[in-house]
């Protein structure tokens, strides 16, 4: 029977524990960059006034979580009235016309996004969280130098999810040391953690609705939904003192094919 020293023990332990921080999603340390020019898409109502800055996508410009299942959207709102109005709500429509809320838990988001790439599967359509970035980029004239970080995290990830999490076992196998049961706990232990970490980023940095606008205020507003495949328009509903309104921003052409899979992947 082979005795193995605490050390190497230790060093493979150390192994499982960081192969299993390596999948699922967690905060980065360092958040993807993004600087734009020009806002996507934007709309002047009664007494309201939106623009749709830029949207967060998996591993995109601006992300700040890795391997995200949503969608963050950054938006500038102002009343342009002489008395205060209140926003009740953001919504986004996707390719299919389907309502989508916002949410600031993770857990549902990612649920809303897995019932999304249901419904376009059963339509005969790919979801490909990410995917599609290219034309928002052009859209909103962004810097590409950020596009380079984006995709350099989209390979890791791909590396350290497949490859690397291989290379670990093999190396436990060979040396007769199951980690198995071990390697479970930890990366179940190191995933909760992860989750919660992002939970509470999401409801850090989702804007607290109803938002209510003094007159002449601006406010940049921040909200997370499931995936919107190709999105065709964001919609804002408000209440000022002559009534309800909604605020439409077209986003057909700017988010155009955005999170659809190609035909390469549905191979």
């Amino acid at each position: 029977m082979n005795v193995y020293p605490l050390s190497k023990v230790a060093v493979f332990l150390l192994l499982a524990l960081c192969l299993a921080g390596c999948g699922g999603t967690k905060v980065l340390k360092k958040p993807q960059p993004v600087g734009t020019t020009k806002e996507l898409g934007g709309k002047a109502g009664p007494g309201l006034s939106a623009t749709l800055d830029w949207v967060i996508v998996r591993d995109g410009p601006g992300t700040w979580a890795k391997n995200a299942d949503w969608d963050q959207y950054m938006l500038r709102v102002a009343n342009s009235s002489d008395a205060p109005l209140e926003i009740n709500s953001v919504t986004v429509f996707d390719s299919l016309d389907t309502a989508i809320a916002s949410d600031a838990d993770r857990s549902r988001l990612v649920k809303g996004s897995k019932q999304t790439a249901k419904r376009y599967k059963d339509s005969g359509v790919k979801v490909k969280a990410g995917s599609g970035v290219g034309t928002m980029l052009i859209a909103g004239t962004a810097a590409t130098a950020v596009g380079v970080g984006a995709a350099t995290a989209v390979a890791y990830g791909s590396v350290m999810g497949g490859g690397a999490a291989a290379a670990g076992g093999a190396a436990a196998a060979a040396s007769g040391l199951i980690l198995l049961g071990p390697a479970l706990v930890v990366g179940g232990i190191v995933r909760g953690v992860n989750n919660s970490n992002v939970n509470n980023e999401i409801g850090a940095r989702q804007t607290d609705l109803p938002l209510v606008l003094a007159a002449d205020e601006q406010h940049h507003l921040v909200a997370f939904f499931p995936l919107a495949p190709s999105p065709t328009r964001v919609e804002l509903s408000y209440t000022d003192v002559s009534g309800d309104h909604v605020l439409i921003i077209d986003t057909r052409d700017s988010l155009n094919g955005l999170h659809l899979g190609t035909a390469k992947d549905s191979k």
